[in-house]
């Protein structure tokens, strides 16, 4: 009997989990396989729906999981062509998505980090995925060279003080935003840049339908949260926000986290 039950309850937790999550599983073995990895070379994994090109196990996992499996980026898309734009797209498991489910689309994905943008460029080419315009550029207010801590990682990031020898090139991504009509979906994910990005844009939000922001910022930097906030309300979005990073286990005696970020927030905006 007791056998049973637990047969039973072990058999509930995988049907909710299926129904909890629609896309693609990764399974308990091609798991294990991925941690036991090292992070210091790159390597090749054969997922069920493409061969990815990474460096660091941990990353891959957790954001295949966030993209394929939860599906947190799936939109409602017509069959004919759209614009997708991808700002900080890392390795390319964000736009392998968004290619691979709306291959109608043109998605436009900019990764200015040096390293991460060759593996990007080996999972576009590798997959023969013929709707993806790669840009070697990060999006910021305006186009310009800037100061880059290179971390070869998802942290990689602009670095603001203006210190760093690693330079990149920047494109203004209100300006290329102006080139088009309609955005179908925008994905900011540009650790801590788009505060000032989200401003610089406001007056090209109204084409956008669909945008995701990740937004990185401290405990004592409210006022920009507040900021953009307004930004996207008054561009016509409605918001949820899910915690993309939960920091502090005890915020009114911890306040802060003492790293770069203490608050980490996945806003969706839709129409």
């Amino acid at each position: 009997m007791i056998i049973t039950n637990i047969l039973k309850g072990i058999g509930k937790r995988l049907s909710k989990t299926k129904s909890i999550h629609s896309g693609h599983q990764l399974g308990w073995l091609a798991e294990k396989l991925l941690k036991h990895k090292d992070d210091r070379f790159p390597k090749k994994y054969q997922f069920s729906q493409f061969i990815l090109n990474y460096i660091r196990p941990y990353e891959v996992i957790k954001t295949y999981k966030e993209i394929f499996t939860e599906e947190i980026y799936k939109f409602s898309g017509a069959n004919n062509s759209g614009i997708i734009l991808d700002c900080g797209a890392n390795i390319g498991i964000s736009t392998l998505y968004f290619a691979i489910n709306y291959p109608n689309y043109t998605v436009y994905a900019f990764e200015p980090d040096k390293i991460i943008f060759k593996l990007l460029s080996k999972n576009v080419q590798g997959n023969q995925l013929t709707n993806v315009i790669l840009n070697n550029e990060a999006v910021w207010t305006e186009k310009c060279e800037l100061s880059f801590s290179n971390k070869g990682s998802e942290a990689s990031q602009i670095d603001a003080t203006g210190t760093s020898a690693t330079k990149v090139n920047a494109i203004q991504l209100s300006s290329f935003m102006s080139k088009f009509e309609k955005i179908d979906f925008m994905k900011m994910d540009i650790e801590g840049a788009e505060y000032n990005v989200i401003q610089d844009c406001a007056n090209q939000l109204h084409k956008v339908e669909n945008l995701f922001l990740e937004y990185h910022g401290t405990n004592a930097e409210t006022e920009k949260l507040t900021t953009l906030l307004n930004i996207v309300k008054d561009a016509g979005f409605k918001l949820y926000i899910k915690m993309a990073a939960d920091n502090l286990n005890k915020p009114f005696l911890e306040k802060s986290t003492g790293t770069p970020f203490d608050v980490q927030l996945n806003i969706f905006c839709f129409k």
